[in-house]
This record gives structure tokens, C-alpha cells and sequence, in this order.
């Protein structure tokens, strides 16, 4: 049988007691010293005796087991905030747009720069459902202004380039220039929609909108046709209008006096 080092202090301390307790009692007599007291008066046992009585009588004191309960692993949650506009964006940084027939939150968000859900937060939308005559709060930090006298954002700068290389990606650079000033004359004009979406969109007046080619992605070269129509370049001299007489037979647009005839297409007022 094996017994833990526990059990062998225990016993060890056992005997030294009663060992000591057996000499306290009797080794007086064996050393010619008494131990006999006057009545009424403890006898005191020597230190070593009360030492081992102590050590033998004191409960043993074993380690505490410990049952902690398993704390559960931190866990980071993620909660992504929908990028919304700086509550201290100044007030001259913001404009109202009133909503138009067939306007969608996309076309709104990217005539201004911004994103669906920067929209939508600005003006409180819970969806992407828009009624004509809707006032919408717009942000007009990212739009900048271009020496033809328009304000465009960047996504509305390659709106104008798509249309550039929709309606002439087949002509010389400088009649891609020219398509894109006709657009921006009428986006300039009171006769035609006060925003570039609504021009381009305008019913039937772009057949890359009827035939779905304007959402190709855009030439380089159309983005730098675009870029030099917004630097003022107008080749057509204020121009409206613009067709190809060979391949249309509308009688409006052939009765229109030509400003100047370039490549395929005539320019006209």
C-alpha cells in the first residue's frame, strides 16, 4: 500500500506527540525533578509538547479546488455603419434637387458625386422608392466647375464621355469633341433639362439610350474628347444639334441651317 507524503506528516506527528507527552509525565521522575503541582494549579507543559499537540490537533488544511466556470472567448462584432455625409459638412456644401419622371436614386446619387446610401441617409430613406416632386438634400462637395460654364461630378463627366463614344466613336477626335459640346450647349440651354442625366435621357433625343450603347464603357479617347468639351473647345460654334444626313431622314433636322459639317455628322443651331 503506498501512503502520500500527507499521510507520513500526520503519523510523523502522531508519534512525536505522544512521545513527548510520555516523557513530559514521567521523565521527572527518571531525572529527579517532579511533576506534581499544588492543587487547583494547571500544570504547563513544556513548549515542545504544546508545540506538537498543536501541530497534531490542527486540522489539515488542503488546497481549495477551484472551479472557475469557463469564460467564453471574446467575441468583436463587426457592425458596419453605412457611410453617411459629415454632420458638419457646411450648409454651402449642400443643395436641394427636386425629383424628376423617371428619375431612380442612382442616376440622383451619381449626378452629385455620391453614393445610393449617402442619399438615402442625408435625406432619411429607409428605401430606394422616389415620387416626381420629391425635394432631395444633395451634396455639392464633390462637383466641380468647368471653365464651359458647367458644374459636373466626375460620374457625370463619364456619363458625357459614354455618350461621346456611343453617338462617334467612328469619327476623327475632333468630332467627338464636337458631340460633346453639343451636349453641353444643351445642358447650358433653357430649351433642354437643367441636368446632364436629364439631357441624355431626354425621350428620343439620343438613340444610344434606345439601343442600350451608351452603357459601354467609354473610350480613352472619348474621355479626353470629354474632358477638352469641358475645357471650353466647342467646334461647333454653339451648336444644338448634330445628325448624320446619310443615315437619318428627319425632316426637322434637314431643315435646320449647319454651323459646320464634320466627319459624318452636320452641327446646327
Amino acid at each position: 500500500m503506498l501512503y502520500s507524503e500527507q499521510d507520513i506528516r500526520r503519523t510523523l506527528a502522531v508519534s512525536l506527540s505522544a512521545y513527548l507527552l510520555y516523557f513530559a509525565l514521567f521523565g521527572g521522575a527518571f531525572v529527579g525533578t517532579s511533576v506534581d503541582a499544588p492543587s487547583g494549579e494547571a500544570v504547563d507543559a513544556p513548549a515542545e509538547v504544546a508545540a506538537a499537540v498543536d501541530v497534531a490537533a490542527a486540522p489539515e488544511i488542503l488546497p481549495q479546488e477551484t472551479h472557475e466556470e469557463p469564460q467564453p472567448e471574446a467575441v468583436i462584432a463587426l457592425h458596419v455603419e453605412p457611410q453617411k455625409p459629415s454632420a458638419a459638412e457646411p450648409k454651402s456644401l449642400l443643395g436641394t434637387y427636386q425629383v424628376q419622371r423617371g428619375d431612380t436614386l442612382y442616376w440622383i446619387a451619381g449626378t452629385y458625386g455620391m453614393t445610393v446610401d449617402e442619399l438615402k441617409a442625408m435625406n432619411g430613406l429607409t428605401s430606394e422608392v422616389i415620387r416626381p416632386g420629391q425635394i432631395l438634400t444633395v451634396s455639392l462637395a464633390n462637383i466641380k466647375d468647368y471653365p464651359a460654364g458647367v458644374k459636373l461630378s466626375d460620374q457625370e463627366v463619364k456619363w458625357l464621355a459614354q455618350m461621346i463614344h456611343a453617338e462617334a466613336r467612328g469619327e476623327p477626335y475632333i468630332g467627338q469633341v464636337a458631340v460633346g459640346a453639343v451636349i453641353l450647349n444643351r445642358l447650358k440651354s433653357p430649351l433642354f433639362p437643367n441636368t446632364l442625366y436629364g439631357v441624355l435621357f431626354q425621350p428620343n433625343a439620343f438613340q444610344p439610350i434606345r439601343n442600350g450603347s451608351f452603357f459601354r464603357e467609354p473610350s480613352e479617347k472619348a474621355m479626353r474628347a470629354a474632358h477638352e468639351a469641358l475645357m471650353g473647345h466647342d467646334p461647333t460654334n454653339g451648336a444644338l444639334y448634330f445628325f448624320n444626313p446619310r443615315q437619318s431622314s428627319d425632316r426637322f433636322m434637314h431643315s435646320r441651317p449647319a454651323t459646320v459639317t464634320i466627319g459624318q455628322h452636320r452641327f446646327m443651331n
